[in-house]
């Protein structure tokens, strides 16, 4: 006993254990009291996969905030081309369960089947371009146009067309609507290429970090939807994916939900003690960033979709990887839009003063500067516009007869409301 009382409580060993407790504290301190931490620095795909470093400023073309030519641009070499995050599987959880995007102009929807696979198709009616779903998000296994009644099963497949059934040529297994190509990782993520031909494989670099980040933040099947919406914001999209807005937001998001979501102090120091360290950020070419808030099993995606050379539709969504945890999902819900609608307006604050000046230049930058220019050099080439996303439709010359007829009466009753109809077509 005395060998104990000698041992415990003479001067070395409490010193020992001292500077133990203070070097842990030391190294744990950042991630206990919510302070930034360096993030490891993830691709957005491609050739950008092993951290490139940059010595060279790419040479930002003039109007890269405000032109519409570069914007129709980007529409044609980018984002007609490129595999674009969109959602999460777990976000449709029943066959007809659907949501509706707009990605630089082009009218989505994805959708479960009947057959529980997961599809996209362009979100307009093959008859005369009304758009079928007029909800962001629903659930309907027959999807009906209002405007001539055509209506669509959950595979895009048209199931109904008044007074077309006796038309000479008409076919309805011709009609369907035009499907987008579609990618959806062993984790659940879902991309969409909107190429109406054989689209450039899916990138096998962007794979690996999915995987990275879904293993060590328990993305999966699991994952369960809490909240989420589109916010409108005046600025372009390019200035919506740069870093100092994303952190910033990241770190004030984080700490909000910890303080609604959080583990104890002791939990924290049980974390740091293992070793179990936070996944890194996941950002996703060319406008998704994926985030991890450590200690809360709660993860968000964001997404800038643009919408014009001057305004973006900014989607995000909160995920729970902990769906029986008993949390507040309003409560939730409240935060994460108040933050996010705090970060509209902070970029939209920036754009009015930066718009008129030259690009900042960061990682990203160069690949869409590389697809810009490779694009606009195949149309010199060409001598025309080249639109990959444009489709060709098929039919009958007896059903563009009847069709032309339909728009003769259409043109007679112009007094109807035309809500709803999308103008003249460039896919």
């Amino acid at each position: 006993m005395e060998f104990l009382d000698a041992y415990f409580f003479s001067s070395g060993p409490i010193l020992v254990a001292l500077v133990t407790v203070v070097f842990l504290l030391q190294h744990a301190w950042p991630r206990l009291s919510g302070q930034k931490t360096n993030v490891k620095d993830t691709t957005f795909g491609n050739n950008q996969a092993e951290g490139i470093s940059v010595s060279k400023e790419p040479e930002i073309p003039d109007g890269w905030w405000t032109e519409r030519a570069v914007f129709d641009l980007e529409r044609r070499a980018l984002f007609s081309q490129s595999w674009i995050y969109v959602a999460h599987s777990t976000q449709f959880s029943k066959p007809g369960a659907y949501q509706s995007f707009e990605v630089a102009g082009f009218p989505i929807f994805v959708i479960r089947g009947k057959d529980d696979q997961i599809r996209a198709f362009h979100n307009v009616c093959r008859h005369r371009a009304y758009t079928i779903t007029r909800k962001e998000t629903g659930a309907s296994t027959v999807l009906g146009c209002k405007y001539h009644g055509w209506s669509y099963d959950t595979l895009g497949r048209l199931v109904k067309a008044p007074q077309f059934d006796d038309v000479p040529g008409f076919e309805k297994s011709e009609n369907g609507l035009y499907e987008v190509h579609t990618h959806i990782t062993d984790h659940g993520f879902v991309f969409v290429n909107l190429n109406a031909n054989k689209p450039v494989a899916f990138d096998h670099s962007v794979t690996s970090v999915l995987s990275e980040f879904a293993g060590s933040s328990g993305v999966g099947s699991k994952s369960k939807w809490v909240t989420g919406q589109t916010l409108p914001g005046g600025f372009n999209w390019k200035l919506g994916i740069q870093q100092p807005y994303t952190q910033d937001t990241k770190v004030q998001l984080g700490e909000q939900l910890s303080a609604v979501r959080g583990p104890s102090f002791a939990t924290r120091l049980g974390r740091i003690l293992l070793q179990k360290s936070s996944p890194p950020d996941c950002p996703l070419f060319p406008s998704t960033l994926l985030f991890y808030f450590e200690n809360t099993n709660l993860w968000l995606s964001l997404t800038f979709f643009p919408a014009s050379e001057a305004s973006s539709q900014v989607r995000y969504d909160l995920f729970d990887n902990s769906p029986k945890a008993k949390t507040d999902e309003s409560h939730l819900a409240k935060v994460v839009e108040r933050v996010m609608q705090s970060l509209v307006e902070r970029i939209e604050s920036n754009f009015h003063s930066i718009s008129g000046q030259p690009g900042e230049s960061s990682l990203f930058t160069f690949r869409i500067l590389d697809m810009l220019q490779e694009h606009s050099k195949l149309e010199k080439t060409r001598g025309e516009l080249v639109m990959p996303a444009t489709r060709q439709p098929k039919a009958s010359s007896l059903f563009q007869q009847a069709e032309q007829l339909c728009k003769e009466l259409d043109c007679v009753a112009s007094g109807s409301s035309n809500s709803g109809v999308v103008g003249k077509l460039d896919w």
